[in-house]
């Protein structure tokens, strides 16, 4: 999250749950800025719970199945090099925060960067990516998020989002530059 904004200390809990989930996930995480997304594309039953169940092993699913299937995301993004990581997250695991102390589990992302990237569009408050396996996500990017697993616990990313907005314009000059 880039900007910090007036958030109740539940909020900060779980801005703070979600960069956590993403540290454990993905190598030099401190350089990425972070947004939650929904992915319309994703599994209404949250998959995130199926990955380490008996129906589902996480062996089973690819990374880029996980995260296509995957109900809601944590998107890293940043300017150099240009690329996007989604990580997959289940807000419902995340509050309350463990008693133990214990970390997260890390979550296996995908790299979104310009030699996977086949295309990308954007309308509104939506985002669609498409990878170059044929997997693709479409993200919902929303300012103000609810959780109905965490209900009181509104997540704000205004700023985000626009920052979000910008990095995506930065991303297509990149890869136009690079295609051209």
């Amino acid at each position: 999250m880039v900007i910090r904004t007036e958030r109740s200390p539940q909020e900060e809990q779980l801005v703070a749950a979600f960069r956590a989930v993403f540290d454990a996930s993905v190598m030099n995480f401190g350089s990425y800025n972070l947004l939650y997304a929904a992915n319309l594309f994703g599994r209404e039953k949250h998959p995130e719970l199926l990955l380490s169940s008996s129906e589902a092993p996480a062996a089973e699913l690819s990374a880029q199945e996980a995260v296509e299937s995957a109900r809601h995301l944590i998107v890293g993004y940043r300017r150099e090099p240009a690329e996007l990581v989604l990580c997959p997250v289940d807000p419902a695991a995340l509050l309350p925060p463990d008693e133990d102390g214990a970390p997260p589990s890390p979550r296996v992302p995908v790299l979104v960067n310009l030699t996977n990237l086949a295309g990308m569009a954007s309308e509104d408050t939506t985002v669609e990516i498409a990878l170059s396996t044929g997997r693709r996500v479409k993200l919902d990017v929303q300012t103000l998020v609810t959780f109905e697993q965490i209900p009181g616990v509104p997540l704000h990313q205004q700023f985000d989002v626009e920052d979000f907005y910008t990095f995506l314009d930065h991303f297509m000059d990149v890869v136009e530059r690079k295609r051209g």
